[in-house]
Parts: C-alpha cells; structure tokens; sequence
C-alpha cells in the first residue's frame, strides 16, 4: 500500500514546490495543490516549464534560461520568475503571469539541457531554497502515456519531467489534474494506467475543486493563459460532454471527472513510464526528443517545428 501522502508530507514540512511539468498553462493547474498544501500550513512556490505554447511563443521549443531576461538564477536550469520575466525578444510566461497574480515569484524550469540538467537544476533548487517536496502537475494526463495512445500529442515535457522527479532528493508526488482536459489520453486510458499505479500501492488518492479553488483560479485566468486548465472550471459547473479546443484540433469529454487531481506515487508512474525511462539519461532537448523517436513517437517539438517552417 502508499506509504505517503499529501497530508503525511505536509505534516513535516515547511516549504514546498508545485510545479506543473507540462509548460505553458500547466502552471494554473498547480493552484489546487498548492492551495491545499498551503491549508494544511506549507508554504509553497507554484512554477512550471519554460515552454509556453507556439499561439503565443513563435520560437519552437522550450527555452533556456539563456534565452530569458529579468530572472534570478539559481541554477543552470532554474530561476525564479517574477511578473516581468520574458524572452529575450518580449514573450512573457505564464509563470510570470502567475507571479504577477500571485504577487510573489514563481520557479521556471528550463529542459532543453536534457533530464540531467534538470535534475541537477532542482537538486540545487531544493538546496538553495530548503525545499522539503516537490509536486509535479499534469494538465490532462499524458504523463501516463505508453506512447501508442492514438491521440498522443505532446510526450516529450512531462516523460523528461517525470524522469527528473524520480531522480531528485527529496520525495516527490506525480499528480493528473484534470484527466484528459488537453485532448489527447481519453479518460479510459487515464483511469486505466491509474488502477495499474494503484496495483503496484502507487495511488495516494485524489481531491477534487472546491468553491474557494474556483473562486481563486477565476481570479488567476484574468492573468493566465490556458485551454485545458479552465475546463474544470466549467466542469465544476456542470458542463459536460464534448469540447472542442486547440482551434477544434482537439476533443474533450468534459465531465465532473475533470474537476479531480489524481496524486500518484511518482517511482511507481515511472516504473510503468516506458518513455521516461528512454529519455532519463539525456543531455540535451534534441537528443530526448531523439530517444522518442526511436520508439516512433512525434512530439510537440516536432509539431512545433512543422509549424514554424510552414509559417
């Protein structure tokens, strides 16, 4: 059975991070969490991936900390973001967005020098800010992907974000909030690698939005970008069935499923993780990107890089 929980970590511990592992919106999907932990007397910093969506950043990829001005670095991979935070040719983050919301800085993480520089970047993180646990966050769900899920759109952040969170040291919880809210695993395929984690004791239960949650994330998506993250607001509501998003690319069955965060054990998500493991040892974004490839996976870089040359 888990051995850990929210509510156990939280009991011996002063600080906190909530990171969403998937970029761009995946930082409002934090918020739930880090509310939570912050009732239960945590005090928390919220952040995510340096990867804001193609709409809004016309550069593929992630980018590098090089890349970003009005940062304060802490190490080669992480910076705390403050709401002025941006590319070096004027595109803000959302984790800036966040921050100018919040009021206080939140932590972007840069992948593009592989899981090893993430991993090292957060070691240091949590040296240098005391940290006691660290969350990852996964709007939608795709950070369970095998890699045949028929709509499997972007693998490549949360596979190098999960292989780094199983490699850091301190504990670290995987969460799904808002199963299949981004189009891509169907709410079938979720809830079945869910029970698989859960057979193997790595399911450490779930918590849905409350009236205070959505209040507070009404508030954040005056500053936030997002698609996927603001439908369990609408779910919360009663919405349901079929939504249309990314421009119709995309289907999503909403339902008061969508209003859950799932938190899982996160050595047991990566044991079944069979693209986290094929991109843990790498160096660099291109060579993770690579490592998918050779199992025939496309993924947002590369959907990002047709886009661009097309434009």
């Amino acid at each position: 059975m888990a051995k850990i929980s929210l509510e156990r970590l939280a009991k011996n511990a002063e600080r906190a991070l909530v990171l969403g592992i998937g970029g761009g919106g995946d930082v409002l999907g934090t918020f739930p969490t880090g509310r939570y932990l912050e009732l239960l007397g945590v005090e928390v910093i919220l952040g995510g991936v340096g990867w804001e969506r193609i709409v809004y950043d016309p550069k593929p990829g992630p980018r590098s900390l090089e890349e970003v001005i009005d940062v304060e670095r802490i190490s080669e991979t992480t910076g705390l973001a403050n709401s002025d935070t941006r590319t070096n040719y004027g595109v803000v983050f959302q984790c800036s967005n966040m921050a100018r919301f919040l009021g206080k800085k939140t932590l972007l993480v840069d992948i593009t020098k592989g899981v090893r520089g993430v991993v090292r970047g957060l070691r240091e993180t949590v040296r240098h800010m005391d940290i006691d646990f660290i969350i990852g966050v996964d709007v939608g769900g795709d950070v369970l992907a095998q890699g045949g899920e028929a709509g499997l759109r972007s693998p490549l952040a949360d596979a190098m974000m999960l292989a780094a969170l199983h490699q850091v040291d301190v504990p670290t919880i995987t969460a799904v909030f808002a199963p299949s809210c981004d189009g891509e695993l169907t709410t079938e395929e979720i809830l079945e690698r869910i029970s698989r984690i859960s057979e193997r004791g790595g399911y450490l239960g779930a918590r849905g939005l409350t009236y205070e949650d959505v209040e507070a994330m009404n508030e954040a998506l005056k500053y936030v970008k997002t698609e996927a993250s603001m439908l369990p607001l609408l779910a919360w509501r009663g919405k349901r069935g079929i939504i249309e998003i990314r421009g119709g690319e995309r289907k999503v069955n909403l339902s008061i499923l969508s209003t859950l965060t799932f938190y899982l054990d996160t050595d047991v998500v990566y044991s079944l993780g069979s693209l986290a493991k094929k991109v843990a040892d790498t160096e660099s974004l291109d060579e993770a990107n690579e490592k998918l490839h050779e199992v025939n996976i496309t993924t947002e870089y590369d959907y990002e890089l047709q886009y661009a040359t097309k434009k």
